[in-house]
């Protein structure tokens, strides 16, 4: 009898606390997940970076718009999934212009961020107006993972590594 007072409490605990441990224990998978694809999603984005701007500098090639287009970085040299979580990838890209722009893409943990600045003739103070655009990983009920923008009014979703590189390849490219 004396342990009653044990058991209604453990019982109080169970019904009080299940949610909250079923929604960390949640919490935690997804950060899993991330920590697991994260890297591997920062990594085949800079591949199709570079197969986009290899494709464009190809097709500019002879042409008076052509400039020297360059993606280079520590991310271009990592394996496809080297799985290390609170590391800081980043690569960058330059062009000269026509037009011109200086972006770094950094990758840390489950955000990824892209800081830029650009302009229509030749290069320009990249220390001026530079613009940044965040992203964050998000990992959904059946467990896939896609990136978000953030801080926006209508967040873009990227489900593939591709198509958050096309964006990035437009938004860079464009007048």
């Amino acid at each position: 009898m004396s342990q009653e007072w044990i058991t209604n409490l453990t019982e109080d605990i169970k019904q009080k606390g299940h949610e909250a441990a079923e929604n960390y224990g949640r919490e935690q998978h997804k950060e899993g997940i991330i920590a697991e694809q994260g890297a591997p999603f920062f990594t085949s984005l800079v591949l199709c970076l570079e197969q986009d701007i290899n494709e464009i500098k190809r097709q500019l090639q002879g042409d008076v718009t052509a400039a020297e287009t360059t993606i280079s970085g520590p991310a271009l040299q990592l394996p496809a999934n080297n799985g290390q979580t609170g590391e800081r990838n980043e690569v960058t890209l330059t062009r000269s212009r026509f037009p011109w722009f200086d972006a770094r893409i950094t990758h840390h943990d489950s955000t990824i961020v892209l800081d830029y600045a650009k302009g229509l003739g030749v290069a320009g103070n990249p220390t001026l107006d530079r613009k940044s655009c965040n992203f964050a990983f998000h990992v959904a009920d059946d467990d896939t993972l896609s990136i978000y923008e953030s801080f926006a009014d209508n967040p873009r979703r990227f489900r593939q590594p591709e198509q958050l590189a096309r964006w990035i390849t437009e938004l860079l490219f464009q007048i």
